[in-house]
């Protein structure tokens, strides 16, 4: 009887490197999804209001179109940290920049010191605007119009939004005598929602028409910060 010569087969240790066809995921759940786009917004935030300042810096940027960009930036900025899963996991600004080796020195002091100025003043009138008011509204005008945008539909998810848009820019223009005139078609919608069962939704239509008054009430407010 003949037997095989015993040649064990050569052993090859599996490389730790992963191969550049495995596919790598950021995230496994919807939450943290959403956590890290949130962090990656406000990475684009810092980036933008980097530039921003440097431009206006450099007087290549008029005041009247730096401010509300400047608010609007802020204002995302301060919307993004209301969430406390986001806020644990930025912990504070300079952790952040450190993190993700970003300087951004002047979108820093920025964010640390507000609006520009300690109040904004009105045109054709002896009142003013308080930065935080401004940045609370505008937020509030973003928060609504990026639910529209996403197919938000449903009575409980809108009602709040929209009665939140109403009752921050009612509290900033409050005192200065001056009003908004599509704030009529906002309150509109919100008796319209309140009818509304919680559970039922708003047309596509309708959620196009809203989405229409909204940024219509949107341009009015930002003619009132320029």
């Amino acid at each position: 009887m003949s037997y095989q010569p015993y040649a064990p087969t050569p052993y090859h240790p599996q490389s730790s490197t992963p191969s550049l066809d495995t596919e790598l995921k950021l995230f496994t759940t919807p939450s943290s999804r959403e956590l890290y786009t949130s962090l990656a917004e406000i990475h684009a935030i810092l980036i933008s209001l980097e530039h921003l300042e440097k431009a206006f810096i450099k007087d290549t940027i008029p005041l009247s179109a730096y401010s509300p960009v400047c608010t609007r930036l802020l204002s995302q900025y301060h919307a993004l940290l209301a969430d406390d899963a986001v806020r644990a996991e930025f912990t504070s600004l300079d952790a952040f920049r450190e993190r993700w080796g970003i300087e951004c020195a002047a979108a820093a002091r920025r964010i640390s010191a507000g609006a520009v100025g300690e109040e904004k003043e009105l045109s054709g009138d002896d009142t003013r605007l308080h930065p935080k008011s401004v940045a609370k509204a505008t937020g509030d005008f973003i928060t609504l119009m990026d639910a529209l945008r996403l197919n938000y539909r449903a009575n409980d998810e809108l009602h709040p939004l929209v009665a939140a848009v109403i009752s921050s820019v009612d509290k900033a223009l409050e005192g200065t005598g001056r009003g908004w005139q599509e704030r009529g078609k906002l309150v509109g919608w919100l008796i319209k929602l309140n009818q509304g069962r919680a559970g039922s939704e708003i047309s596509e239509e309708e959620e196009r028409e809203l989405l229409w008054d909204v940024n219509r009430a949107y341009g009015e407010w930002m003619e009132v910060l320029e």
